[in-house]
């Protein structure tokens, strides 16, 4: 949205006003949000005319996303972008649009939009002739945006939808071409990181922001999330062209991360220390945890925003041992039994002596799946699943970890699983690397835990969503693959079971049953989908609490973004040894981003409020600032904020996402 309105203002001078995704597979409940926040008031869409099952009841609407926010939508009733402009597409149109009797007009969308033909002389042709003709409705050419203006006058009578649009198709595309997918989340990762160093090195004025480079890469990435590449439903050249440029990318924006760190770790007084490293922790909230170093282990608490220096040379802090066996590992908070078969016979919360499983979890399940990139059947559990064999275990303990490598096969296929316990952690993880080799075949895991609930919590962009676990009622039915983005979780108000990911967005949610969809084959449009080595992990996480008490966002955030060390050589500097740039009062409240403002040296900070509760949140901010103001999403309508002593407040309504400009 940032990158788009700007090149409309660069281009032709104005913003736009309407967000058109006429082909996109279904819609994030925070997208009206970010709408409005990106100068837009308007939404145009015709996929959910696809659903499979049941018909979106409206065209015309208000849609509210899951933080309240409302914007006007319009859906194509011819149900394509790509309509002939014909006497018998304008009377389609007319015919099936579910809101006349509310609304007196209707959108049109005339030419050859696959593939960016847009209007022939035929459609305009057509429509020249039909602008008032007799048993047709009268047609207008003109902007969209004229015609979005005019339905406001039927805003007051139009219903409203509240949270996701759900496409009720392609759920494929949440799995397929997972390489793809993979390196879209480390990239969106790994740019945060680079933009949160540079930003920090150009406040402290010892490195010069990298803004030119960061938008290249950045507009790359984007291209590479286009309609059809992301989805995996593009053919074999387009991945072997864009896997090969995601992996350069990688590389040159881990290397301003790099750079960025090293001017400024340059400045922090490590003197005395014999072997100094420092760790970086980039997420809003302090952070406990291990890191190695050769093959030694070290327990450290790195400030949030910040960073604390090590001496690699020291003696490690002693922590409590884990145990692990070919078929038992254990910590102080899990006790885990594993089958000969090597899946999990029993999680037990030595907590809560509650065991965490009702039978037995992450059996890998190969399904048929004779679907093409963008679908799958709906039916395709009714057939019984075959299943990986362990070929070998073997355990060992390693610092903190209790860990178990297993072997698997199954046809031309190999995965390799080390199923990893730290000690201090309830997190069970499962680093997962896959030769996969089966066509049209369908990889997954489950976990059938002792939760009963009758909905499932669903993290999407800056928030979450309930989703059903049940079958009640068409819609239910619909939904039995759904998406997410880094976790999924079965909850009561005192205890949480979920299920997190570091680059896998495909689920089913059926009664107890945690399941992750991690590969899939098919042989359309690419005839080579996912024949090829892969990475992954997911983790298990059962807690106390709810999903927000449980801090499942947390657990999360912090599988997708470990600590990260660097060696720097002894000096000393004006810096502190442990610092933090910012420190946030309310939990609940996450910065998402750092960087520098897009038409300025201030800095621009992004926080959403992660459990919907909404919450007045204090957060203090190092070392100097002399002026703040939030702003939107295009880093504009300032509104300034008062700043006593480094300190702004901010009032969150539930989900909101709220942007802040700094001056240092």
């Amino acid at each position: 949205m940032l990158y788009g309105q700007r090149f409309f203002r660069d281009e032709f001078g104005r913003a736009v006003t309407n967000l058109w995704l006429p082909d996109v597979f279904g819609y994030s409940g925070v997208l009206p949000q970010l709408i409005r926040k990106a100068g837009c008031e308007y939404f145009m869409t015709q996929k959910l005319s696809w659903n499979s099952v049941n018909r979106h009841p409206h065209h015309t609407f208000i849609w509210q996303g899951i933080d309240g926010t409302s914007v006007l939508t319009h859906m194509l009733p011819e149900g394509t972008y790509n309509s002939a402009a014909s006497p018998s597409a304008v009377s389609n149109t007319e015919r099936n649009y579910l809101d006349k009797n509310v609304s007196d007009r209707a959108l049109l969308c005339f030419g050859i939009g696959d593939g960016g033909g847009g209007p022939g002389e035929e459609h305009l042709e057509r429509l020249s002739r039909e602008k008032n003709l007799a048993g047709l409705p009268p047609v207008t050419q003109e902007p969209a945006e004229r015609f979005f203006a005019a339905l406001e006058k039927d805003r007051e009578k139009l219903a409203t939808w509240v949270g996701e649009l759900y496409l009720e198709r392609h759920q494929g595309t949440y799995t397929t071409q997972a390489r793809s997918k993979r390196y879209n989340r480390k990239m969106e990762i790994t740019l945060r990181e680079a933009e949160f160093a540079a930003a920090r090195a150009h406040a402290a004025g010892v490195a010069t922001y990298p803004a030119k480079d960061l938008e290249q890469i950045w507009k790359e990435v984007l291209l590479y999330q286009f309609h059809d590449i992301l989805p995996g439903s593009s053919i074999d050249r387009v991945y072997e062209e864009s896997l090969a440029r995601y992996a350069l990318m990688l590389q040159q924006t881990e290397a301003i991360t790099a750079f960025s760190n090293a001017a400024f770790y340059a400045h922090i007084d490590v003197d005395g220390l014999r072997q100094p490293m420092i760790v970086a922790n980039t997420l809003s909230w302090p952070r406990h945890d291990f890191v190695r170093v050769g093959e030694r282990w070290f327990g450290v608490t790195v400030p949030p925003c910040g960073y604390c220096a090590l001496d690699a040379a020291a003696d490690p802090v002693a922590f409590q041992a884990s145990t692990a066996t070919e078929d038992r590992l254990e910590n102080e908070y899990l006790l885990i039994r594993l089958h000969p078969d090597g899946s999990l016979a029993q999680v037990l919360d030595k907590r809560r002596g509650r065991d965490v499983l009702t039978a037995d979890g992450n059996r890998l399940a190969v399904y048929e799946d004779p679907g093409d990139a963008w679908d799958f059947p709906m039916d395709y559990d009714t057939r019984p699943p075959q299943y990986f064999r362990l070929q070998s275990a073997s355990a060992a303990v390693e610092g903190p970890r209790a860990v178990l490598r297993q072997v698997y096969t199954y046809g031309e296929s190999t995965l390799t699983q080390q199923i990893t316990l730290t000690a201090g952690s309830s997190r069970l993880d499962f680093i997962t690397r896959v030769d996969w080799r089966e066509r049209n075949k369908m990889l997954r895991t489950s976990f059938p835990v002792a939760v009963q609930a009758s909905e499932a919590t669903c993290e999407i962009q800056y928030g979450y969503i309930k989703r059903p676990t049940h079958r009640n009622t068409s819609w239910d039915v619909a939904k039995y693959e759904v998406c997410a983005q880094r976790w999924v979780d079965l909850s009561t108000v005192d205890y949480v079971v979920a299920l997190l990911n570091d680059c896998k967005y495909g689920h089913k949610l059926l009664g107890n049953v945690l399941d992750l969809n991690l590969l899939r084959s098919p042989s359309a449009p690419g005839k080579h989908a996912d024949l090829a080595e892969h990475e992954f992990t997911y983790s298990l996480y059962p807690h106390d609490g709810d999903c927000v008490r449980g801090e499942v966002m947390r657990a999360a955030a912090e599988l997708n973004m470990p600590l990260r060390i660097d060696a720097i050589d002894a000096h000393t500097g004006t810096l502190a040894a442990s610092a933090s740039l910012l420190r946030i009062d309310t939990p609940n409240i996450v910065l998402d981003a750092l960087k520098k403002a897009e038409d300025s040296d201030d800095l621009i900070l992004r926080f959403y409020d992660a459990s919907g509760a909404g919450a007045r949140a204090t957060i203090t901010i190092g070392p100097h600032i002399s002026a703040a103001c939030t702003v939107n999403l295009l880093e504009e309508d300032a509104q300034t904020v008062a700043i006593t002593d480094n300190t702004v407040v901010l009032d969150f309504h539930p989900f909101e996402v709220i942007t802040l400009q700094i001056t240092g």
